[in-house]
């Protein structure tokens, strides 16, 4: 555990070290404040490497605390991209690529492979289309747990920014499954308000949430 959070902290000290004048053009570092809910914030850290992989490494750390502040857990990760696939037009996009994560606290980790492919419909509507699959390590049992995989379609309104998305997931070999539908407003550069109806088959009622994200990157 010492020597996962002293790389951490290595890999963090590298990324503050190496930033400057040359970065804002070619963007290497990855630094992206986050704040999850009223009660979690975190930050991403890391380092694009310029291979043809265009592969990403880096670690995320963040705070969760009680209603009073006072901290509760203190979550951190360890993150890996790269790019198997990447076409761009001006109509159309498509990415393929494959993560992996390991959590600095439990030790569990997983590997997955994500889809993504994005297209002008109309001159106001965008179409996106996301998948991933992947499979987890707990590192408390030390074994390898079932499938996980999942599936959305995005429908953009960019006029008025405003999307409705549908989804679809199964999880641990498919014992689980869910679906729902969400609608998301994009207020300014920074925030987007979002409202949900999900629903999975292990719960007896549909759950519902209104959440706020405000996030940036330099």
């Amino acid at each position: 555990m010492n020597r996962i959070l002293s790389a951490g902290a290595g890999l963090a000290l590298a990324c503050f070290l190496t930033a400057g004048p040359g970065f804002a053009e070619d963007k290497p570092l990855i630094w992206k404040p986050i704040r999850n809910s009223e009660t979690s914030y975190s930050v991403k850290l890391g380092l694009k490497l310029p291979t043809r992989l265009e592969t990403e490494a880096g670690i995320s750390m963040g705070v969760d605390t009680s209603t009073s502040g006072t901290p509760v857990d203190t979550p951190i990760k360890f993150w890996s991209n790269f790019t198997a696939e990447k076409i761009q037009t001006p109509a159309y996009q498509l990415n393929r690529g494959v993560g992996v994560d390991l959590d600095g606290n439990t030790g569990s980790a997983g590997i997955t492979m994500n889809y993504y492919e994005k297209e002008i419909a109309t001159p106001t509507i965008d179409i996106e289309r996301r998948s991933s699959y992947g499979l987890r390590y707990d590192g408390t049992s030390g074994e390898w747990r079932g499938l996980d995989a999942s599936q959305s379609v995005r429908l953009l309104h960019s006029p008025s920014r405003t999307a409705l998305v549908g989804r679809a997931s199964g999880s641990n070999g498919f014992r689980t499954v869910g679906a729902g539908v969400s609608v998301e407003k994009r207020l300014g550069r920074y925030m987007t308000v979002s409202g949900a109806l999900d629903r999975t088959s292990d719960a007896p009622d549909p759950v519902t949430s209104v959440n706020a994200r405000y996030s940036f990157r330099w």
